[in-house]
């Protein structure tokens, strides 16, 4: 069986409050596969250098997450805008927050339900709307694209990665199972109590 790429994306993006950690521990060794992080706050940082639109659309669009797991019996949905980032006053942005991007788990920009109310203006207004949008999203994927911003790392058994899902990006390349076999085992740690434990230890949160 062959994996196909997955690109860097944050985990539990569907989940009101994503896990603050993940903890990826692999167990078996591959020449491929390698696994792939990056920066989401500096990924955001060169969107606002590069194309302040863009940015300001991703920061104030809210975008719905949805993630239906059957066999484990849970059904997770949240609602919020790819880059969260600290209230700093009119048209100006405080530093990033979070980054809330898996394309997995995002659902469908869909328009507004239609009404009797329409005409073509607003139609019209829609359609650049979202045009403008998955604009934004290309943009910002252009970004993630690049070497420069990922760091890969070939795991050996046994290694253990610890990620901040609020901004570390994480994936890997692709690879066959049938010649590269893997285990990869991982768990979380919830925000509430990982910034309960930096407040007990005097540490400020964001």
């Amino acid at each position: 069986q062959v994996f196909l790429m997955v690109q860097p994306a944050t985990t539990s993006s569907s989940g009101e409050s994503p896990s603050s950690t993940s903890n990826d521990n692999k167990k078996s060794i591959t020449p491929k596969g390698q696994s792939v992080y990056l920066d989401g706050f500096a990924a955001a940082q060169q969107l606002l250098l590069e194309n302040p639109d863009a940015f300001h659309l991703l920061a104030t669009t809210p975008r719905k997450y949805s993630c239906i797991d059957d066999e484990e019996g849970w059904h997770l949905e949240a609602t919020g805008p790819l880059i969260e980032t600290i209230p700093s006053g009119k048209n100006q942005w405080g530093p990033v927050k979070s980054i809330r991007h898996n394309d997995l788990d995002r659902l469908p920009d869909l328009p507004p339900y239609p009404t009797t109310m329409d005409t073509a203006e607003n139609n019209s207004h829609n359609d650049t709307f979202y045009r403008k949008l998955q604009e934004a999203h290309e943009a910002w994927d252009d970004i993630l694209r690049r070497d420069s911003m990922r760091l890969v790392i070939e795991l050996q058994p046994g290694d253990c990665v610890l990620v901040a899902n609020q901004r570390c990006l994480h994936g890997r390349y692709a690879f066959e199972t049938s010649k590269f076999p893997r285990v990869v085992m991982g768990c979380y740690v919830g925000m509430d109590e990982l910034s309960s434990k930096w407040r007990k230890s005097g540490l400020r949160v964001l």
